[in-house]
């Protein structure tokens, strides 16, 4: 709703956008603001407030290439406007269509990626405090129909955020046509992309035709439109502070991740243990499968979703990062140098003598030099890996030595064998084979220490 007439916008305008950031804390005199610049009216009105305001400004601009002659117009006019402002400008020239091609996503999409990449890297490297968008109420309003469409749920309905990290938005009080007015006021120089005028985009086409409609077939459904975005950022807020404190008091650290005890999930329902899981990336459809496997017991099970792994165990369920797994191995050439990748080890050959004193630790393992071939290799391992377990004289599966000495997947897959030729020697930090060990006639001891970090 414009201001009535004969009101001056100047005024109205500029102290509403400073009370708006005093009233949300957004950002304080003295901190410096980078003004992400488009050159569209939302931006250069955006800049014009802050300067008016006081504040110490600079500005970026990204150039997609994807409008060909208008992109690179749009670039000169901003570096012409920073010019004339007297403001420091960041421009970066990407090819947002080759980000399309190689990651198969939309032209939005891509070019959204690429924008807030580069402003992570200008936020750490020019040591600014906050950047802000031109976005409004409008946008806002888009923002919400688009979700919706789509079938978001409640944190993509509640629209767009007025603060995020670093990120503000400080003109999310003002209609767009209000912003055209305040332009208009002060002959503030703006250029029209002319993508906005199609209906190509989603965006436009609710802009176009969507919102006109509701204007004229229900009058006053905008003003309701806001009422009702803002309660909903208000019970999404409230909403994600309640699922953070359950997430808090469910899942605890773990030395590789996090751990989350079976016991607490039988009062657990499906939908709240989804939204407990939700930043760990996994599906909805997951979750049953998920629950199912922790309240039958069935261990071992892992579950994935694009960044983690879930490891349903006996007493817990373990989450870490996702790591791709890898075959790599290392090898050990002679008995001179100790390794230090992929883990330390230390190396002595020494003579072995009646009542030679042997070290009782786990890092450290004791053979018959002249049993052990060179080159040892250092590997992970795999499936259907035996070797004799030390005071045993058959062979057990990896496997199942794992299962008995209670070392979940997660951990296994950390585990580092020493093998000679095609025999596993040493499981590092637990046993050593019964087959390279030292006897009364053994002459050379080889002695291998783990030095943990």
């Amino acid at each position: 709703m414009l201001p009535a007439e004969g009101f001056c916008i100047f005024t109205l305008m500029l102290e509403r956008f400073k009370e708006y950031i005093h009233q949300l804390d957004l950002c304080k005199p003295g901190e410096r603001i980078l003004i992400a610049l488009s050159g569209g009216i939302d931006s250069m009105v955006l800049t014009h407030l802050f300067m008016e305001a006081g504040y110490n400004c600079s500005l970026v601009h990204c150039n997609f290439q994807l409008r060909g002659q208008e992109s690179d117009e749009d670039e000169s006019f901003v570096m012409s406007q920073a010019r004339r402002l007297s403001l420091p400008l960041f421009v970066n020239k990407c090819d947002a269509m080759n980000h399309v091609q190689s990651e198969g996503v939309s032209v939005e999409m891509a070019a959204r990626a690429l924008r807030y990449k580069w402003f992570d890297r200008l936020m750490q490297s020019g040591n600014f405090d906050k950047l802000a968008t031109g976005h409004n109420l409008n946008d806002d309003q888009e923002t919400f129909f688009i979700k919706l469409f789509r079938g978001s749920g409640l944190a993509g309905i509640k629209g767009i955020p007025v603060q995020r990290k670093y990120i503000i938005r400080p003109l999310m009080f003002a209609t767009r046509e209000e912003i055209e007015a305040y332009a208009k006021e002060h002959h503030i120089l703006h250029r029209e992309d002319s993508t906005n005028a199609g209906d190509e985009y989603l965006r436009n086409r609710i802009r176009h035709h969507l919102l006109p409609f509701m204007d004229k077939e229900f009058p006053g459904s905008r003003e309701a439109l806001n009422a009702t975005i803002e309660k909903l950022k208000e019970q999404e807020s409230l909403f994600s502070n309640l699922i953070d404190e359950k997430r808090n008091q469910l899942i605890e650290q773990d030395a590789d991740g996090f751990k989350i005890d079976k016991t607490t999930l039988p009062t657990i329902s499906e939908s709240l243990f989804f939204y407990i899981l939700e930043p760990f990336g996994f599906a909805r459809n997951q979750i049953s499968n998920i629950l199912s496997a922790s309240l039958s017991n069935q261990t071992g099970q892992l579950f994935h979703s694009a960044s983690h792994t879930l490891l349903c165990d006996r007493k817990y369920l373990f989450l870490k990062v996702r790591e791709e797994t890898t075959n790599q191995t290392f090898q050990l050439d002679s008995f001179i140098n100790d390794p230090v990748n992929p883990i330390h080890l230390k190396v002595a050959v020494l003579d072995n003598y009646p009542g030679f004193s042997f070290e009782n630790n786990p890092d450290i393992a004791y053979f018959d030099a002249d049993k052990v071939e060179l080159p040892l290799t250092l590997r992970h391992w795999k499936k259907g890996d035996t070797f004799v377990p030390f005071g045993m004289k058959g062979k057990k599966l990896l496997s199942d030595f794992f299962i008995d000495e209670k070392i979940n997947r997660f951990e296994k897959e950390k585990k580092w064998l020493l093998v000679s030729g095609e025999n596993i020697i040493w499981i590092i930090g637990h046993r050593s084979s019964d087959q390279f060990r030292v006897q009364k006639k053994t002459e050379k001891i080889l002695k291998i220490t783990h030095i943990r970090k």
